[in-house]
């Protein structure tokens, strides 16, 4: 009778990592079939027996001569009670490997004593077939293996040992004391061929010219990829502009032409970019001019804070005006002034009262901004709306 759990504590698992420290690196068959046959003994241990089998036949059709794979399948059938399948797999390993005494024992004991002398330990013979037969290199590595039977075994290796020594002192004795054996003799002086010398400097100088050229293209190219990258973004920006235009998002659309971080206008976008500024710049003027007195006519509480948020739609708006004369210029200045005295930006509020005097003379508006510019010399605060 097998004894199951007697039986599964001859097998133990293979360290893989063990075995190829010591012979080396495994073939990827054999690897994936170990680790198969590891894991089917996991399996066995957590009563998994189906999925044990299923990891063993696998292993085998990996390695065909995985003996100790084919008698863990063979503990496997006769788990499940496939007692059939498990003499088999035991048979299997006798045919194959007749030093296999551990498949002949588990397939006695499946078998009962009164089986015994029934068990096949030699490969079954087929029909009348002779013995195959074996190949000279098997039959010479055989011949090789095997002990000699001649009584002047030993003889002949001693021999063998007492001539090295005579032949090893007869070589010492001719050798005089402090020489070396072999002696090497060092050339000082090489001639050198001058037409040799010659074509190698010429191939140097091919080389260090070569090497200058690629260094150009690749400066060259560099400063192509940058130039591309910046037309790039320049024309993304203008779709983006001309788009927030034609929705009527003017100041988005100037911020958009106006802060560009300091890059030029690639030349090729540059009659575009022109002409689409001048239009938009005109129109986010006048929306700003609007936000200015939304905000500052809306301050009632006289916020500096405030002031300054409507100080500085007004800047904005006198930098897309430039030089045009709006109808609106001189309103604009006189609204920019008052707004930075509020916000104690004196000299600001100032300049700009100062500009409407020397460009709108003689006018209104030359007259408040006159009052106002005095009132800022004399130290007090400005006075009106």
């Amino acid at each position: 009778m097998l004894d199951i759990k007697n039986v599964l504590n001859d097998f133990k698992p293979i360290d893989i990592e063990s075995v190829e420290k010591r012979s080396g690196k495994l073939p990827e068959n054999i690897a994936e079939a170990i680790k198969l046959f590891n894991r089917a003994l996991d399996d066995v241990q957590f009563k998994s027996e189906d999925m044990a089998i299923i990891a063993l036949k696998k292993a085998i059709s990996l390695h065909p001569v995985f003996y100790e794979a084919m008698n863990l399948l063979g503990v496997c059938y006769a788990m499940v009670g496939k007692e059939d399948a498990a003499k088999a797999a035991f048979q299997k390993v006798i045919d194959a490997d007749d030093s296999s005494i551990k498949a002949m024992e588990y397939l006695k004991k499946l078998q009962g004593s009164n089986e015994e002398n029934e068990i096949n330990v030699s490969a079954p013979v087929k029909g009348n077939k002779k013995p195959a037969k074996k190949s000279i290199l098997a039959v010479s590595l055989k011949k090789g293996l095997m002990p000699e039977s001649n009584k002047l075994y030993f003889l002949k290796y001693i021999v063998g040992a007492i001539l090295g020594v005579l032949i090893t002192s007869l070589i010492w004795y001719m050798v005089p004391t402090g020489k070396a054996l072999f002696t090497f003799k060092k050339i000082e002086n090489i001639n050198k061929d001058p037409e040799l010398v010659e074509e190698i400097e010429l191939l140097n100088k091919r080389i260090e010219t070569l090497e200058n050229e690629l260094r150009e293209r690749n400066d060259e190219n560099l400063k192509i990829m940058d130039e591309f990258q910046i037309y790039k973004e320049w024309a993304t920006r203008l779709n983006e502009a001309n788009r927030e235009y034609h929705n009527g998002n003017y100041i988005q659309s100037a911020d958009l032409l106006y802060k560009t971080k300091g890059i030029d206008v690639p030349g090729e976008l540059y009659e575009y970019y022109k002409s689409l500024w001048d239009v938009v710049r005109l129109e986010a003027a006048q929306a700003l001019y609007n936000e200015g007195n939304k905000i500052y006519n809306g301050n009632k509480s006289k916020e500096p804070e405030i002031y300054k948020q409507a100080l500085e739609k007004y800047e904005t708006c006198i930098t897309y005006i430039e030089d045009e004369k709006v109808s609106y210029r001189s309103n604009l200045y006189y609204q920019a002034g008052k707004a930075a005295a509020r916000c104690n930006e004196r000299e600001r509020a100032m300049e700009l009262f100062e500009y409407i005097i020397n460009e709108y003379p003689d006018t209104s508006m030359s007259s408040y901004a006159t009052a106002r510019l005095n009132e800022l010399k004399a130290g007090r605060d400005i006075s009106g709306s």
